[in-house]
């Protein structure tokens, strides 16, 4: 999960590195590449399960699932549709 979790918060923007940094405790402020040394030494040095969970929510609010979600509701509407059609 490390390198995953790598590439997440290289991801990140400087407002949700300082959201993770502050989480867990460290110090929030300096430029961008300072704060995302941080963040990944805090990961190489081995996060809590809490600040694991932190970034995957930052992550998600960053990149959030509209097109799983979309491709869901196609095949939602198309199973309606043919059962619409099956029963008339």
């Amino acid at each position: 999960m490390l390198p995953f979790s790598q590439n997440m918060v290289s991801s990140f923007r400087v407002s949700e590195l300082q959201v993770l940094l502050g989480f867990a405790g460290r110090n929030k402020s300096g430029r961008k590449h300072d704060l995302l040394m941080r963040a990944l030494h805090l990961l190489k040095s081995g996060c809590s399960p809490a600040v694991q969970i932190k970034i995957r929510e930052l992550y998600r609010r960053r990149y959030p699932r509209t097109l799983e979600g979309l491709s869901d509701l196609s095949t939602i509407k198309s199973s309606v549709f043919s059962l619409d059609g099956g029963s008339s």
